[in-house]
């Protein structure tokens, strides 16, 4: 199949801090013998509030992908696109993506499946966006051919007709793990921003009587104040802000680790979850959230609410009990989640409706 994806969240370089995850799915479907050719379209208000970089208007090339460069002072006055090739189906990603395929379907006339993110959740529910972006958005979705949702929350609430989750590398996956219960080895790679809430394990291990290592590998806003939190508490010997690393390196920090947390909110998927449970490492996510439904609390993982006391009694639960069972179940969860299960299932919707 020859395949147009559109979504203004795709890197053109290493240094934009854009998530790899759009980008994952491309270069999964190309190994599995497809064609891809990505549309970014930028409205460039919300780049500049999201702080990405602004590219100029032309087309790239990143891993072997075409990728064009489309800005828009407002979204989104169509300037038209030429292709020599043509292609069987689009694929959009997030509100721009899905407002802007719409727009050149018109022409195109394509089936279109639109993947819908934690951001199609906000725009459509929350009042800062009705003014534009809620009506085309629920325009853009109302003439697709398939909708497809990131995890098993967004499915739900917007009525979509099947998940797209994240993978792994089957390579990466281990056959056993033993918990180390004498000095707990906590880890969390993640972006620095306070959706993460990272602050609230912070504040749930100072109050914790266990032996534990806690490590924060990421970079961001919070930066500071989860480092003036660690002193207010005494725990420089204990917490360490480790900054951000490649992720070719994560793999090795988390097999020196035993729990991985993020009781992030507001969360589309979050690789980071299913690659430390590849690892072995006990799981701890937030409810109803973008991890929810593949981590199956006290089966394969835990869930919490983003409170103090929860994470406390989480650690407190994994401290006590024999977690055997959890840590065999999880990494047999995790074979469910292998790049090429995943991405041929994949490949196999598209089929459904491509041209």
């Amino acid at each position: 199949m020859n395949i147009l994806v559109i979504t203004d969240l795709y890197p053109i370089s290493d240094n934009d801090n854009i998530p790899y995850a759009i980008e994952n799915f491309v270069l999964g479907l190309r190994e599995f013998g497809q064609d891809i050719t990505v549309i970014r379209p930028n409205f460039l208000i919300n780049t500049i509030i999201r702080r990405h970089k602004i590219y100029k208007q032309k087309k790239y090339t990143r891993n072997g992908i075409e990728i064009y460069n489309r800005n828009f002072i407002l979204p989104f006055l169509f300037n038209n696109l030429k292709f020599e090739k043509k292609f069987n189906i689009i694929i959009s990603h997030l509100p721009s993506g899905h407002i802007f395929a719409s727009l050149i379907n018109k022409k195109l006339k394509l089936p279109h499946i639109a993947i819908l993110h934690q951001s199609d959740y906000d725009v459509l529910n929350n009042k800062p966006y009705q003014f534009y972006f809620k009506h085309k958005l629920k325009k853009s979705l109302e003439n697709v051919s398939s909708i497809g949702a990131r995890n098993f929350f967004l499915k739900e609430k917007l009525n979509a007709d099947f998940v797209l989750p994240s993978f792994v590398e089957k390579g990466s996956i281990v056959e056993k793990k033993e918990l180390n219960i004498e000095k707990l080895k906590i880890i969390t790679v993640s972006r620095l921003i306070k959706r993460k809430n990272i602050h609230l394990v912070i504040k749930a291990l100072s109050k914790s009587d266990f032996d534990f290592e806690y490590r924060i590998f990421g970079d961001g806003d919070e930066k500071n104040y989860l480092k003036n939190l660690i002193n207010k508490y005494g725990l420089q010997n204990r917490i360490k802000l480790c900054g951000k690393i490649p992720h070719d390196k994560v793999q090795k920090e988390l097999d020196k680790s035993d729990i991985f947390i993020l009781p992030s909110v507001n969360e589309s998927f979050g690789l980071s979850y299913i690659e430390a449970q590849s690892r072995g490492l006990i799981v701890i996510g937030c409810k109803n959230t973008g991890i929810d439904g593949i981590i199956k609390n006290n089966i394969n993982g835990y869930l919490v609410n983003p409170d103090i006391q929860e994470i406390k009694d989480v650690f407190k639960k994994i401290k006590s009990e024999n977690q055997e069972s959890l840590i065999k179940n999880s990494i047999e969860n995790i074979k469910n989640y292998e790049k090429e299960k995943v991405i041929k299932n994949y490949i196999e919707i598209l089929k459904r409706y491509a041209n």
